[in-house]
Parts: structure tokens; sequence; C-alpha cells
């Protein structure tokens, strides 16, 4: 089908870096040189529309319209549409690109009618129909289907269990593998009602059916809820002990009771289990279960003293993968060393990498036992270098302070001659990465320059990793001031790219925008558009001959954007209006479709465009463009500076319009405040510029120069109102980011110590800013500072309360601040007392909830977090975690509505936190909450005419057989209709699981496939 969804992917925006351009002298080549080397490349009247098309257009209409209609009209006049889709013949619909419904992202058909359901009231007349239609046709799968839907609607689950028992009646009439497909359905259907409108025990009874579904399938595990926590030890341990009995994979996600008790009946059932249960040795402690497991399922290699490696190689199973590793340390930590070589030989005899599950890791620290596996890992990789375990072994070398005795082991390893060209290069790397960790730069240098010293080619096997290593020797270069490195690796990346491309060298795409940047980062914009001409006369891919015009080259439009960014950043306008206006081969006919789409610097093309229409005084077209920006990219600080330089008044109330729009983005309010100041209302400025800090203060999703922009604003307007000392402070702050900034690039390039310095530095600037004394914490923790590393971790949490807002966006979890169990104990003491002493602050107890849920004490996180969202009900962070804690832990299906149904209502397009609708059980809040004024910020207007791509491509259509021209033309429409949407889709009933179950069932394309 033309519009898959690999070839809808190429429409796709490009790729989002944090960044600035960097305006300087240039020596850039005039644009007719861009111009030549953009090959020339040669829409007619659309044919009547179909069937599928008047459907998909009477929908739009019912949809906009049902709620004016009586119950009984919109009833009977959805049927109507039900049938007229029941009725389209789906090979005509899929070939009909007219027929998307952008909606549900498919060609129109039943989901398009459930998107158009109308409203509530209607819902009873619709069963009663979609009743008397099964009745009256008993034995018609799709009536049975219809009338399910409307009894999902009515939430009345005996009626939707007897549908499912009618539907896997008449499963009977098919073949044994649709038999037992409907069947599996069906089981999974039922396990999806009972999990969201179950009581404790009917949840527990679905448990079962996705048991028996998966009984009839190949793959995939079953996931166990909290059996013990729903039901009860005594009832649980009957429902586990018969389940073990049959042939299926069990994963136990939540409910650490009933991880207990699971593993305890099989170790005590091992002889009548009928499937090993790897899933259940998931944590430190669990090798009597492994080896009885072993024994019972593999008795030939498991009675072996010395298996080969192919007899202990891998299963490529995640559950045996992991149970492998637990396995590995539980045999470390009780000194069975010859035995732990042999399971290190399972996890990386066929190539895998030896990787410790944090929660594993966590384990060992608290247990005193991870100094065990780093003297073990120390003793086997001298031996046998070619294992897979060194990262986890520099890491704890690190940690525990073995930083030299790790260099010297690679020194030593190093001098050996029998070493293999792939492995030399890969213990070199890791060297390096050693070296840079304690600062031995001269070394470092060293071995940068014998890892990058041989031509690379394309039949070296560690190119991209020699790439990537030459990527950052160039970066040193820069931070160190020594020039002659960055061109050593600019020498060996440049040549490296260009090589003829072969297929498995997926990493060029990356490398090429690491050098673009990393040239104009260095002002060597001369190479950087060289590079990217080069870009544009290499032989494209193959898929877009003779398209140019139509399907663009994503590599070659990448280069057009970068020419556009290097002409842009040198202040060339002129020449970025040439490229918009002279270039055919955009693949687009407006600017709107790729208005985001950015250079290697970040610099979306929507704001070169916007910059060069206001240079050239075309000002209503460079405010739609920087508007078009900003419904992409929300959070862009250029674009906003923009909007301002193009006229205070309209941009007042454009950013009044948008923070209405979302209170939890605080740009809008900064740049509020800084007209405010500047127009001299400085009460107002600072009352604006403080609600923004309110919403997220520490700011951590803004790219460097652009974070805690709103202090730096408040400073300017405690200065104007004659405020200096609070002033001086606001602006240390901003120094203090800044530094850290600085800091940020040294860790990126692995100059950890140096970095874990000017942390410290920032520090002496600005001691309260938590994400220094976070990020300095991490740092000097992985490089074994462990103490120190806590003093700054307690200080980190101290301050956590009065950095985080409704919505933080500095990711403290994925930092791994709560790393290792003695910080854990820090931020519980730190956490409980704020709580003890009777803070009011709803960010107390979300921190500890927080931390509960990276404890995995899920039932303690979710008491914590319904206190935050009551002491604070628009606490949007709150509220998510609340919802996702129902994955981990049972709540109350009202709960859990309420939760998900706030999320939507507060940020509907998905801009700030990430949720699903599509399990809701109260449909009819969910129909309410759709139908509300919640649409993104959208416009199908045109933003910027591309006047040569837009006719070329029209020229490239016209010259197409009549047949491939239609249907570019309408995937070309499709792509524009699709680009013209910003943000997440707006959710529809369409999404949700059980009608999705439904039309499964009914054989309906675009139904859930469980076999997935």
């Amino acid at each position: 089908m033309i519009f898959s969804s690999r070839g809808l992917a190429l429409a796709a925006l490009g790729c989002a870096m944090a960044g600035n351009a960097l305006a300087g002298a240039s020596n850039l080549q005039p644009v007719d040189t861009v111009l030549v080397r953009v090959a020339k490349r040669p829409v007619v009247a659309k044919a009547a529309s179909s069937e599928a098309v008047k459907l998909l257009r009477d929908l739009a209409d019912f949809h906009r319209t049902s709620g004016q209609l009586s119950a009984d009209q919109a009833a009977m006049g959805w049927l109507a549409l039900w049938d007229r889709a029941r009725a389209l013949d789906p090979a005509r619909v899929a070939a009909d690109l007219d027929a998307f419904d952008l909606e549900t992202k498919a060609p129109v058909g039943l989901r398009s009618v459930i998107a158009a359901m109308p409203p509530p009231s209607a819902w009873p007349l619709i069963r009663q129909q979609a009743t008397a239609r099964a009745l009256g046709k008993p034995d018609d799968t799709s009536g049975l289907g219809l009338r399910m839907i409307t009894e999902i609607l009515a939430g009345d689950t005996a009626a939707v269990n007897r549908s499912l028992a009618g539907i896997e009646r008449l499963a009977i009439a098919g073949s044994p593998a649709e038999r037992e497909f409907k069947r599996s359905s069906v089981n999974s259907t039922r396990a999806l009602v009972y999990k969201l409108y179950g009581s404790r025990e009917e949840i527990a009874a679905g448990f079962l059916s996705g048991v028996e579904a998966q009984l009839r399938q190949s793959h995939g595990a079953v996931e166990v809820p909290d059996l013990v926590g729903l039901i009860g030890a005594a009832k649980a341990e009957k429902l586990l002990t018969d389940v073990l009995k049959k042939p299926v994979s069990l994963q136990i996600p939540q409910g650490e009771a009933t991880r207990v008790l699971a593993r305890k009946l099989a170790l005590g059932n091992i002889d009548s289990l009928s499937k090993p249960q790897w899933g259940l040795v998931d944590s430190v402690g669990t090798a009597t279960l492994y080896e009885a497991m072993r024994k019972r399922f593999d008795p030939v290699a498991g009675a072996k003293k010395n298996p080969s490696a192919e007899e202990v190689g891998p299963d490529f199973d995640y559950p045996r993968q992991s149970a492998d590793v637990y396995y590995f340390l539980d045999l470390v930590i009780a000194g069975r060393r010859q035995e732990a070589e042999r399971a290190m030989l399972r996890v990386t005899g066929r190539g895998a990498r030896l990787s410790v599950p944090k929660k594993a890791m966590a384990e060992l620290i608290r247990a005193g036992q991870n100094e065990a596996v780093y003297l073990y890992l120390a003793q086997l990789l001298e031996r046998r270098p070619q294992i897979s375990a060194w990262d986890v072994y520099l890491e704890q070398a690190a940690y525990l302070g073995h930083a030299q005795d790790a260099i010297a082991l690679l020194d030593r390893l190093l001098k050996r001659q029998d070493l293999s060209g792939y492995l030399r290069a890969d213990l070199l790397a890791k060297r390096l990465d050693a070296l840079l960790g304690a600062d031995h730069v001269d070394k470092a240098v060293a071995g940068f320059k014998e890892l990058l010293a041989p031509v690379p080619t394309r039949e070296d096997a560690k190119l991209s990793e020699r790439v990537t290593a030459a990527m950052r020797l160039a970066g040193l270069g820069r931070v160190l001031k020594q020039p002659a490195l960055s061109d050593i690796g600019f020498t060996f990346a440049g040549q490296a790219v260009d090589l003829p491309v072969t297929a498995e060298r997926d990493w060029r795409t990356g490398a090429v925008r690491d050098l673009l940047a990393e040239l104009r980062r260095q002002g060597k914009v001369t190479e950087a558009q060289k590079l990217a001409l080069a870009e544009l006369d290499r032989e494209g891919d193959p898929r877009y001959a003779g398209l140019t015009a139509i399907v663009v080259d994503p590599a070659k439009r990448a280069a057009l954007v970068e020419l556009a960014g290097l002409y842009d950043a040198a202040g060339q306008a002129a020449d970025v209006m040439r490229l918009l206006d002279e270039v055919g081969t955009w693949g687009t006919r407006d600017l709107r479709e790729i208005i985001a789409d950015k250079d290697s610097l970040g610099t979306p093309l929507g704001l070169m465009a916007a910059r060069a229409l206001k240079a050239s005084g075309q000002v209503a077209a460079a405010r739609a463009s920087v508007l078009a920006v900003l419904n992409q990219l929300p959070g862009h600080d250029p674009a906003y500076q923009l909007l301002l330089d193009l006229g205070t008044e309209q941009a007042l109330v454009e950013l009044d319009r948008r923070y209405a729009r979302d209170q939890f983005e605080e740009r809008p309010l900064i740049w509020k405040a800084s007209l405010l100041n500047l127009a001299r209302q400085y009460d107002e400025a600072e009352t604006t510029v403080r609600r923004a800090i309110a919403v997220d203060p520490s700011d951590g999703e803004q790219g460097p120069n652009d974070r805690m922009r709103a202090y730096a604003v408040l400073a300017d307007v405690m200065q104007a109102k004659g405020n200096l000392k609070s002033a001086q402070d606001y602006r240390q702050a901003v120094s203090a980011i800044r530094l850290a900034e600085q800091a940020d690039e040294l860790r990126k390039l692995g100059l950890y110590q140096r970095a874990s310095g000017m942390y410290k530095s920032a520090l002496g600037e600005f001691s309260d800013a938590y994400c220094i004394q976070s990020r300095l914490a991490v740092q000097l923790g992985k490089m074994g500072l462990r103490e120190e590393a806590l003093v700054h971790y307690r200080r980190a949490f101290e301050l956590m309360p009065d950095s985080f807002g409704r919505v933080e966006s500095h990711c403290f979890g994925c930092e791994n601040v709560f790393a290792g169990p003695r910080a854990q104990e820090i931020a519980e003491q730190v956490f409980t007392s704020l709580i003890r002493r009777g803070s009011t602050k709803p960010q107390a107890p979300y921190m500890l909830g927080y931390l509960r849920m990276e404890q995995g004490r899920y039932d303690e996180a979710l008491v914590l977090f319904r206190q935050a969202v009551a002491l604070d009900h628009e606490y949007l962070n709150a509220w998510k975690h609340l919802q996702e804690l129902g994955d981990k832990t049972y709540i109350e299906a009202s709960e859990r509505d309420i939760a998900r149904l706030k999320l939507y209502e507060f940020d509907p397009r998905q801009l700030h936190v990430r949720y699903q609708l599509d399990e809701v059980a109260d449909l009819g809040s969910l129909w309410r909450a759709l139908s509300g004024d919640t649409a993104a910020i959208t416009t199908n207007e045109p933003v910027y005419l591309l006047a040569s791509s837009a006719k070329e491509r029209g020229e490239a259509l016209a010259a197409l057989p009549p047949d491939m021209r239609k249907q570019l033309e309408g995937y070309t429409g499709l792509q524009e209709k699709m680009g013209s949407q910003t943000g997440s889709a707006k959710p529809s009933l369409a999404d949700h699981s059980l009608f999705l179950a439904a039309l499964q069932l009914m054989g309906e394309r675009g139904g859930r496939d469980f076999s997935d």
C-alpha cells in the first residue's frame, strides 16, 4: 500500500537538537553554487469522489452536528453510517488515498464510524437497534460485534461476556486455525473487560482468561497481576499452582509478595512445570530456582561441568537472558568462580554484552557484594578480554575507586600480540574512556591518535565506533583549545562519511549531522558548506530516483536545510529566500510541511524563513512562519524573540492566547514579562515572570543558553525597580547555570574530573541550584567519591521541593539521582522530615512518592501521589504518576479514569506528559472530555509557497503515467494533511482497546490483533 508506515515516515519532521545557529564572518560560496547542484526535474483534475470519500465527508459532518440532533435522529444517522462503512470494499478503500481518515490514521471504515459516535443520550437507542439486529441474525458475527460495541458503551459487562460467548460459538464453523485464533481473541478481550470493569476477584479470573489465550499462541508471556494483593495469599497460591502446570510463560511486574510466592511454588512443584519460568528469576538470590529449572528442562548441559560455549550460548528471549545475568551474579557472590565463568559464556557467548540491571546493582551494593563482582570481572577479563563485560567492569572500577587499576589492566592487554584488530580497537576505545575519566588527557590523546591512525574503509567492522571517537576528539580539541586535535577528528570523520554507502551503515546520517554541527561550532562554516554541498552531489537513495520533486530523499533535504542554516547564521537573508523560492526539490508545495526541520545546530527552517521574510519586508508572511514554528515547537525561545520583533501589540495578544491554551508552558509568560519590563510596567512584569517560574522552576527541558531565562528576565525587572541586590543574586544564579552547561559539555566528552571541578565552581556562584547539586552528586558517585557525593545528594534532595513545579522537566529519575541505597536513605530522611514537619507543599509527598516508585513500593507511592493532588489539584506530574501506577498495583477503575481524564484536560496535546486513554472505563465521561474545546492549535492554512518546488512537483506529477500520478497525488496530499497536524493527534473513541478488540473479533481491518 503506498501510504505504508514507512512511506509516511518520509514526511516526518527532522530530529530536534537543542542549540542556536552561530552567526559570524562568512566565506560561504554564493547561493548560486547551491542552486546549480540541485537537479531540475521536470495536478491533474481528480476523479469523481468515491463512496469511501463521500462517507468520510459525511462522517465529518455528522461528528460536527450530531450534538444538535435528537437522540433518535443521532442514533439512526449513526447506524446508517455504520451500514455504509460495512458495505465498502476494503481493497478499494485501501487503494484510495483520498479516503484516508486522519483521525484514525487508517483508511475510512468502521473505526471511523466509532470515532464519529454521537452523544451518550443516543447510545441506549443504538443499543436497542443493535440488539434487534443481532436477534434477527443470530449467526452473524458482525451483528454480534455491533451489539457488543453498544454493550461496551453501556458498561454492561455481563452482556459483553454473553456476546463474547456467542462469537466464540460461531467460530466453530471455521477452520481449526480460525477457531483457535478466535478463541484466543475472545479470551484476551474477556481479560480486558475484567481489567477495566472487574472486581478484584474478576481481575484474577481475567488473568486466567489471559492464560487460556496464551495457550493458543506460540510466543509472548502472560503478565501476572499482584494476586496476593488482589485476593490474598491462600487464593493466590491455589491459582498460581494451577497456572504453573500450564505451558505458558509468566512475568510478574508488580507485587513482591506475589513474586516470592510464585518462585516458592515453582521450586516446590518443579517436576510438574510444563515450561521453564525464567521470568521468575528476576533478582539476586534466585540461583536455586534457576538450577532446578536448568536440571529439569536442560539436563544434558545442566549436568556437564564444562559445557562448550555453544551449549551454554544464550536463548534469544529476554527472560532467559535476564535470568542468566542474575544467576551469574549469584555465582560470583557465592564464590563459585568456575561455574560463574560458564554462566558468563551463556550471557556473552553469542555476542550479547553483560548488562547488570539497575535493581540488581542496587541489591549488590546494599549487600556489599559489588566489590566481589568487580574483582571477579578483573580476573576474568585479563584471561578472556574478548568477553563483552567491559562496560560493567569499568563502571564498577570507577565507582569503587579502582580507575587506575582498570587502566593498568587495559594497558597490559594492549601489549599482547594475539589480539584481533576488532578487539584491539574495542579495548583502545575502552581505555580512552578510562583515561579521560581519570583526567589523563595526554595519554588519552595519544590513544585517540592510535585508534584513528588506520585510514577508514568500508570493511572496517568498528568504523562507526571510530567515527564516534573522531567526533569526540574534535570536541575535545575545541574545549581544550587544541585545534590540531580537532583537525585529526575532522579528517577521519570526513573520510569516513565520504565512503560509498552500504546498507548496514545506518550510522552515517547521524555522523554527517554531528560533523556539520562540530564544524560550525568551531567556526568552520566553509568546510560545513562543502560537506552539505557534497551531500547534494552524492548518489541518492535509489527509492527516490526520478521522484525527487515529489518524494524527497531525506538526506538531500537535510543538506538543503543545513545550507539554509549556514546562510541564516551568516545574516544572508536574501540567500535564504532564494533557496526557498528557487530550489525545486524541497519535496513539498508549502513551507508548512517542513516548518520544524532543523539544521545541525537545532535552528528550524521555519525560523530561518521568518527571519529572511522579515528582512525582505514580508512581515505578515514572517509572522505566519514564526507562529507555525511555535505551534510545533512551543518552547523555542528564538522564535518568541522574533515574534516580539515583528510587533509588540500582536505579540502580547498571541502570548496570552498561547498561555491560555497551555498553562504548563511557561515560555509565553517569560516573554510577556520581558515585553512588560520594556514597557516599564514593572510590577506586572514581576508578577508574570514569577508565575512562569512557578510552572517549572528547574527549566530543565531547555537547551544551553536558554535555561533559567525567567531568572534573567526577573533580574532585569529587579534592576529596573531599583532592587540591585536581588538583581545581582538572580544574575549570579543564571551565571552558575551557564557554567554548569559548560560542565555538561565536559561530562559528555568524558572529562569527568574537570566537569566535577566546574560543577563545584558553579555551586560557588549559586549553591541553591538543585540541578547542579544533583549532577555533581551523580558524577562524584561514578568517580568513586561516594562520601563526597552523598553530601551533594542531601543538598539536592533538600532543594527539590522548591525546584519543581507542577510539571518538572529536570528528569532526576533519568539521571539516577536515587541511585544506590545510601542516596535513597538520605532522600527518605529529607522527604519524610518535610512531611513530618507538616509541610503543605505538594512537592513533599510527590518526591517521597517518586522515591517509593523507584524502590518498587507502589502501594505507598499511590498514597503519596494522592496526597500531592489533594494539596494541588493541578499538579500535572503527580496525576501522571498516579495513572502510571495502575500498571503496578490495583487502583479502582473510577480513580484511574479520573487521573487519565485530568491529564487530558490539562495537557490534551501531550506536550508535557504521556498517557493513554484507550482503557478509560467510563466511556460517557471520555466522550464528553473528547468533545470539549481542547483541540490542538493547528492550522491547514498555507505559510509560504515554495514556488519552484510547487511548480516542479506539479510538472513531475503530470509527466507520470496516469495510475502512478493518481497514487502519488493522493500520497502527497496525505503527506500535506498529516504534516499540518501539530503535537499529538487528538484521541477518539475509536482508539479504545475494547472497540479495537470488538472490530478484531468481527474480522474488520483496524481491529486489534492480539497475536502481535
